[in-house]
This record gives structure tokens, C-alpha cells and sequence, in this order.
């Protein structure tokens, strides 16, 4: 990171932007462990419990596309705390939920609300820093935000000895107020005289100028179906150890959070090489792995293998995230720094509606199969790869 860069962003400032983008992992991952208890509390199919984690999905995705240009005419600071407050409403209503209808909206409102933070975290990083620089700073909050998938599973599985999932979702709207707090005392990083004007037709202006942009386009389309592909091993991932390898919810949060100390690793690993080794290349290779590890998955659930082979390969598959995902970003945004929050609001729909999507495919052959998952994670690995060869030109 340049000098000029590295002055800007204080280490407080790269951990509270990474806590901002981890209500994304900690909303899902902190419940996974009560996935397969919570059908039957709730009276409702195990497809339908797997749609809460699709349709938060899809409120980050819608919300992003709003809070992206918002920050972009507003400022990043407002938005924030706006924000904020309404995601510890939204989760105090998950709390409560007396059905799955309610839950359903509960988890909708939590995306769209927490999504605002998701989207500006990464703007502020691009207001910062570009190209390279860049990279380093997305791979530091990659790092910060992969604590979110190691702590949250590990949390959720022994509040789940004591108490029930509804007091994870206290848990999550105390955390959104820590994260209002610190968005009140936020220091504006965008000022006024670079801030975009003519709102909602400036914002559908630039979305369009964007989308016109082939390599921008498959970039999206990348984050689209490799984050397709890393959400349906979420969704699915505690369905299959607990239910066809008949593990607790505690010792699935414990192998849930070593694969997150897997991610937590790459990113690190990004960091460290990316003064050797181009964005484009980590890309591919990230890619590369994510398909070949979810052939393997596939495979494997196929010929029922063992329990370590699969804990094994899911490992490798799931550090992936962590490598495409700063890449990927950092690829598409250098070029759009006036329309830093566009442009991530776009890629950050990509990953998120991709998410909403696959979620309940991957419940669809019930709860005691993973070939589902598998070719879901395959699919979507493969067309990441066409959209890399097809869309992204060589740099």
C-alpha cells in the first residue's frame, strides 16, 4: 500500500470496516448449527428454514443496489447509521418470530438494512486506495471479516446447549448497535466536492455505463456464480454433517470454523503475494481450485466417501472465497473510483442474488443427500470459469 494510502486507513478503521461487512457471514453462519432442529420448532420443511438464509440473501442484494449510489450523492457516513438502526429493528423481529412467515420476513428486512453497511465498507476502502493497494486493503478485510464464519458457528453451536436460536438473533441486534455506534462516530471519508449529483437518474446513468463495460460485466457475472457456488456449501454444509454424517451441532461448528480458519489463511496468503502475483492470476487460480474442489464434493457424495475426505475437500473449496472474492472486486473497481459506490453495489448484488437463489436448490432432494449441493457448487464453479475465459480480458 502506498504511503499515502497506508496513512489514511488506520488499523481501527480496516477492523471496523471489516465488522461492517461481516453481518453478511455472522447473520448466516452464527444459526447454521439450529438449521436442522429449527424445521421442527417452527413446524415448516427443511427447504423453507434453508430459504431464510436465500432471502436475507436477497435483501443484501436489493439493498446494495440502493445504498451503493445513496453513498455515493449522500456521503458514506449517513447511510451508515441510517442503516444500522434499522438492521437491530430487523433482528429483533427474527427474534420473535412466531412462524416461518415471520422469520422469512424478519431475515429479508436484516439483509436489506445490514447490506447498507456491507456495500459502503467497500466504497470507504475504494475512496482510499486502488489497483494493488487495493487488493492489499481487501485482503485485510477479508482477514478481519473471516473471524465472523470461525467465531459465529462455534458461538451458535454452545449458545444452542443452553438456549434456543431465538437468542442468536438477540445476539446479532446487539452487535448491529455496536455497529451503529461506531458509524455515529464515523469521520465522513467522502467530502462533498466529490460526491455524485442528480440522484436516482445519476444512479441508473451510471449502473447502465457499468453494465456496458464487458470486462466490468464479467466480473459480475464471476462474483455471481463462484459466490453461487460458496453459498451452496453454506446452505448445505451443516445438513450434511450433521444428518448423513451424524455429528452435533457443536462438532459441526467446530469443522465449520476450521474451514473458516482456511479462508482466514488464503486471504492472508493474498495479501502477502500480491506485489508478486497479479489480481488476474490469483483469480484464475482461485477459480480453478473452487471448480476442481466441488467436482471432488460431487463425487464424493456420489460414492458416500468417509467423513475426512469430504471435510478435506470442502476445506480446500471454501478457502477459495477468500482469493476471488478480493481479486475479483479489486479488478472491477480500480477503473471506477467516481463510481465506487455503484460499482460495488452491483457486484455486491451479484454475490447476494446468486446466494438467494441457490439456498433452497440446494434443500430441494430433502435433508439427508448432498449430490444436490454438489452439482449446485459445480454448475456455478464451471460458469465462473466461461465468464473469466468468455468476458475478462487479459490485463
Amino acid at each position: 500500500m502506498t504511503q499515502e494510502s497506508s496513512a489514511k486507513v488506520s488499523f481501527i478503521m480496516v477492523v471496523f470496516l471489516g465488522l461492517l461487512t461481516a453481518i453478511t457471514p455472522l447473520a448466516t453462519d452464527l444459526y447454521l448449527p439450529a438449521l436442522p432442529i429449527m424445521p421442527g420448532e417452527l413446524n415448516t420443511t427443511a427447504s423453507n428454514i434453508q430459504m431464510t438464509i436465500g432471502v436475507m440473501t436477497f435483501g443484501v442484494a436489493l439493498g446494495q443496489l440502493f445504498g451503493g449510489p445513496i453513498s455515493d450523492t449522500m456521503g458514506r457516513k449517513m447511510p451508515l447509521v441510517i442503516g444500522n438502526l434499522l438492521c437491530v429493528i430487523s433482528s429483533i423481529i427474527c427474534a420473535y418470530a412466531p412462524s416461518i412467515e415471520i422469520l422469512l420476513l424478519g431475515r429479508f428486512l436484516q439483509g436489506l438494512t445490514g447490506s447498507v453497511g456491507v456495500v459502503i465498507a467497500k466504497a470507504i476502502a475504494r475512496d482510499f486506495a486502488s489497483g494493488q493497494e487495493l487488493t492489499k486493503l481487501f485482503a485485510l478485510l477479508m482477514m478481519v471479516n473471516g473471524l465472523a464464519p470461525v467465531l459465529a458457528p462455534l458461538v451458535g453451536g454452545q449458545l444452542l446447549l443452553f438456549t434456543t436460536w431465538r437468542v442468536i438473533f438477540v445476539i446479532l441486534a446487539v452487535f448491529s448497535a455496536i455497529l451503529l455506534l461506531g458509524s455515529l462516530l464515523f469521520r465522513e471519508s467522502l467530502p462533498k466536492e466529490k460526491r455524485v449529483t442528480g440522484g436516482l437518474a445519476t444512479a441508473t446513468k451510471n449502473y447502465l455505463t457499468l453494465i456496458k463495460d464487458k470486462r466490468f460485466l464479467g466480473q459480475s457475472l464471476i462474483q455471481f456464480f463462484a459466490f453461487g457456488a460458496f453459498f451452496a456449501y453454506i446452505s448445505g454444509s451443516s445438513f450434511v454433517y450433521q444428518n448423513i454424517f451424524q455429528l452435533s451441532a457443536q462438532e459441526f461448528s467446530y469443522l465449520f470454523g476450521i474451514n473458516s480458519c482456511g479462508i482466514i489463511l488464503a486471504s492472508a496468503i493474498s495479501g502477502r503475494v500480491s506485489n508478486v502475483v497479479t489480481s488476474r492470476q490469483l483469480l484464475t487460480f482461485s477459480l480453478w481450485e473452487l471448480t476442481i474442489g466441488s467436482l471432488l464434493f460431487l463425487v464424493a457424495m456420489i460414492f458416500e466417501w468417509p467423513l475426512i475426505p469430504v471435510t478435506t475437500i470442502l476445506f480446500f473449496t471454501a478457502c477459495t472465497v477468500s482469493l476471488f472474492g478480493s481479486a475479483s472486486f479489486s479488478m472491477a473497481m480500480t477503473n471506477y473510483g467516481k463510481m465506487a459506490g455503484s460499482a460495488s453495489a452491483i457486484l455486491g448484488f451479484a454475490s447476494m442474488f446468486a446466494a438467494g437463489i441457490v439456498s433452497p436448490i440446494v434443500g430441494l432432494g430433502g435433508e439427508h443427500t448432498g449430490i444436490p449441493m454438489g452439482i449446485t457448487m459445480l454448475v456455478c464453479a464451471a460458469l465462473s470459469l466461461l465468464c473469466l475465459y468468455g468476458l475478462v480480458e487479459k490485463e
